[in-house]
């Protein structure tokens, strides 16, 4: 019985872990910065380089655009791309298992 619940524990688990990803020690490369008719923001983040990061959380066959409407993720993001520093993204799913992704956190690295 300790078994079952042992693994049951383990699979809850890993099925939590895999609902988001970590790209560890990036660049953020560059921001696009879309205004949408409600006057809300939408940043579109290069990172490395690349404008795509995978794959994607839930759906492994794609790989991610990283989207944030966050103005602290924002915010963070372009410190780190003008002081030159390293980050740490968080990032998961939008819901439709696209190539959009939403960042979740953003942590600036010291260098």
């Amino acid at each position: 019985m300790k078994n079952v619940i042992f693994m049951l524990v383990l699979l809850i688990s890993c099925d939590v872990l895999s609902s988001e990803r970590l790209v560890s020690n990036a660049s953020v490369t560059s921001l696009k910065v879309y205004e949408t008719n409600d006057d809300s923001v939408n940043v579109w983040m290069i990172i490395n380089g690349h404008g795509r990061i995978g794959p994607n959380p839930e759906n492994p066959e794609v790989t991610c655009e990283l989207w944030t409407k966050s103005s602290s993720v924002h915010g963070s993001a372009l410190a780190a791309l003008m002081g030159k520093k390293k980050v740490n993204i968080w990032y998961v799913d939008r819901g439709d298992k696209s190539y959009w992704c939403k960042v979740k956190v953003l942590e600036v690295l010291d260098n």
